[in-house]
């Protein structure tokens, strides 16, 4: 009888019987980031709807009848322009958000499926799965404090490689979402002429960022020695 040869090492050798391989979590994570992605379309559009030119102007009135506005470094029709130009870039930020969490959810379905077909054909999952499938999961659970640590945790638990850096991974990909309106408010700060506010958003962004980066490492190693 000819030898059969072993399947390539290119993915984790967790149990596929686990409830991480499970098709509930299909539906919850492809659900919930379809849900959330909708809600956040309706909120940008109409964001964008409700940010002209009168509600600008009538916002930079009622705040310089303020007799603490004297030492503000704007002029009415000054601040008006900022509020309206990043204001509507922050709503069709959050549009666009909205649009890539539903076409992640919709991309999550159908890659897990293919996840599906080659363990069944008896080769393991994808090298990049435990931080992918961690960090949807945290996205779709953001409505959970801390949610970082337990995408954090699943990668690290599924990783082959090092529990830490997929769960880093992790962190990342959860705060995809974030990082597109983020550099939407950002743009439209340098558009509107407040650079200054413009560096203070990236230096915000960083921060988040290293913030995500942390709590993924962290649950990283919990899933790591969980493991």
């Amino acid at each position: 009888m000819a030898a059969t040869a072993d399947p390539p090492e290119d993915g984790a050798g967790v149990d596929d019987s686990s409830l991480f391989y499970d098709t509930w979590l299909d539906w919850l994570v492809a659900g919930l980031l379809v849900l959330e992605g909708l809600v956040a379309t309706w909120l940008g559009v109409s964001v964008v709807g409700d940010i002209g030119r009168a509600f600008a102007e009538e916002f930079a009135a009622e705040f310089f009848a303020s007799p603490d506005a004297s030492s503000f470094p704007l002029t009415e029709p000054e601040l008006a322009d900022v509020v309206y130009t990043v204001g509507t870039w922050a709503g069709w930020g959050v549009v666009l958000t909205g649009l890539v969490m539903v076409a992640a959810g919709i991309w999550f379905w159908r890659y897990r499926q293919g996840v599906r077909e080659r363990l069944a054909d008896g080769h393991p999952a994808p090298r990049w799965h435990a931080p992918l499938l961690g960090g949807l999961l945290a996205t779709a659970l953001l409505f959970v404090p801390f949610v970082q640590v337990l995408g954090g945790a699943v990668a690290g638990y599924l990783s082959d490689r090092s529990a830490i850096v997929d769960g880093v991974l992790a962190g990342v990909v959860f705060g995809a979402p974030a990082y597109v309106l983020w550099a939407a408010v950002v743009t439209g700060t340098f558009a509107s002429g407040v650079g200054g506010v413009g560096v203070l958003m990236l230096i915000a962004l960083v921060v988040y960022v290293l913030f995500d980066v942390v709590l993924g490492a962290v649950g990283g190693l919990v899933g790591g020695l969980l493991s």
